[in-house]
């Protein structure tokens, strides 16, 4: 792995949005702990292609090619390795990987690299990209509005993180590289309006590969670029395609029939 003569892990410039979509995937769906006597590194989750980033970032970053794999009852997939080096470097770029509160109801003291506000739209969608990816979806429901008389679409992008740090700092970057507008609801960034999905889907997007977990009633199993590609579809829909349904299902069939 690169270093310094006294030992200390330094990484290239050139290297940074590798380590950032590393830091980013440990953010989400990761963690870096003291078990067993020694420092874990892990990444958690059902994606077999985020856990492939995980493995090709780690050895591109660190040289490390062996990892430890243990799939749990509910088919999860945790990857990890033990390194003491890496996991002061690591926490020298952030205090902790916890974003859930402590027990007390204080939040731990997370935050994004101080880098990631120094690289360039393009370099920084990459991060993003992942971190959408493993914690963020692409939400498309459809409700019946009585005062108009009329289906209609519910539609954004959201990125879902307990801690408020989090939230606010992803924020901010996508309204100063991006020019979008987001929300911040109690628990999840969201991107609602028409031109920040478009954007979105332009500059940012999912992982190919990545698929909407169980949280999903209709799209479960579905890509998430797949899904992001049909709202964008549903913008073009009028509102004579959608009277000839009588019911929330026929016109999820009708999406389906679109992907």
């Amino acid at each position: 792995m690169p270093s310094t003569a006294s030992g200390q892990i330094r990484i290239p410039e050139s290297n940074l949005v590798d380590l950032g979509i590393l830091i980013g995937l440990l953010i989400t769906d990761g963690c870096v702990t003291w078990s067993g006597g020694s420092w874990r590194i892990t990444f958690t989750g059902k994606s077999k292609e985020l856990h492939k980033i995980f493995k090709e970032k780690v050895n591109k970053l660190f040289g490390i090619n062996k990892f430890t794999e243990i799939i749990d009852n509910l088919g999860v997939l945790s990857t990890s390795f033990r390194n003491k080096k890496i996991a002061e470097f690591l926490h020298k770029e952030i205090p902790t990987f916890r974003t859930k509160p402590f027990g007390n109801g204080e939040l731990p003291p997370i935050r994004l690299p101080m880098f990631f506000k120094e690289l360039s739209s393009k370099e920084l969608a990459e991060i993003l990209k992942v971190m959408f990816s493993a914690d963020g979806s692409a939400v498309l429901g459809v409700k019946w509005q009585k005062t108009k008389a009329r289906w209609v679409f519910t539609r954004r992008i959201s990125f879902a993180s307990v801690h408020q740090t989090i939230r606010e700092q992803i924020a901010e970057l996508l309204r100063e590289k991006f020019g979008m507008n987001p929300k911040i609801w109690k628990k999840e960034i969201v991107l609602d309006e028409k031109n920040d999905i478009f954007r979105f889907q332009k500059e940012i997007g999912f992982v190919d590969g990545v698929k909407i977990s169980r949280k999903s009633k209709n799209w479960i199993g579905f890509e998430k670029n797949k899904i992001l590609e049909l709202i964008v579809k549903t913008f073009q829909l009028r509102k004579k395609d959608l009277e000839k349904f009588s019911n929330k299902e026929e016109i999820v069939n009708f999406l389906k029939n679109l992907l």
